[in-house]
């Protein structure tokens, strides 16, 4: 039996390579090799957090530099910032009065994936209660039982964006290998969900 989720994602459009998801999709396997060849380039972070902070340093916001932020009064590390305007890039800490948006940045989920993020997120919440809270999860599979979505966050300040849907999972490093990403694009495994679309107008919003 199909999931009602999963239906919603079989009517999806198929990736095309026009799609700045396809890019992305590409460019996080090429950072990948990048980083296993040149350890310090991990510093950035994951190939996934490098390469969408990229997309959204090219459209002009002011997000973090620097991998595993944090805010005052809370260890918890995340992916990366959306900052106020003033507030610098390059710092390791910061108020959450510097902060518009918490991101949490995943290639994708598993099954520890969803409590973990609720729980990092309702941490943050308490430090700074008008914080708005994204996931962004670079591509699932097609009705996964341990998907991220917004409504299992359970919190009108949390959003789930899940950038391609795959129709199986791929072989084991297949996210990272643009070969294995290909080869699911010519079999016509990829669909374009539009939530990058929809992230970037939430940012815009915040």
């Amino acid at each position: 039996m199909i999931k009602p989720t999963a239906y919603k994602e079989l009517k999806k459009p198929l990736l095309t390579k026009k799609d700045e998801e396809y890019e992305i999709l590409v460019e996080v396997a090429e950072d990948y090799i990048k980083q296993k060849v040149d350890k310090a380039l991990e510093k950035s972070g994951t190939a996934v957090e490098v390469v969408i902070r990229e997309h959204l340093l090219y459209r002009g916001f002011n997000v973090t530099l620097n991998p595993n932020q944090k805010l005052e009064g809370s260890d918890v590390k995340s992916s990366m910032f959306l900052l106020e305007p003033i507030a610098n890039p390059s710092q390791k800490e910061y108020a959450s009065s510097e902060v518009k948006m918490v991101i949490q940045i995943l290639n994708s989920a598993d099954a520890d994936s969803l409590n973990k993020v609720k729980v990092q997120f309702d941490e943050l919440k308490r430090v700074g209660k008008y914080l708005q809270f994204a996931v962004v999860i670079l591509s699932e599979k097609i009705g996964y039982a341990h998907e991220i979505t917004t409504d299992k966050l359970g919190d009108k300040a949390y959003r789930a964006f899940t950038l391609v849907s795959r129709k199986a999972h791929p072989k084991a490093g297949g996210l990272y290998n643009e070969t294995a990403v290909n080869e699911m694009f010519k079999k016509k495994e990829l669909k374009k969900t539009g939530e990058w679309a929809v992230f970037i107008a939430a940012i815009k919003a915040a």
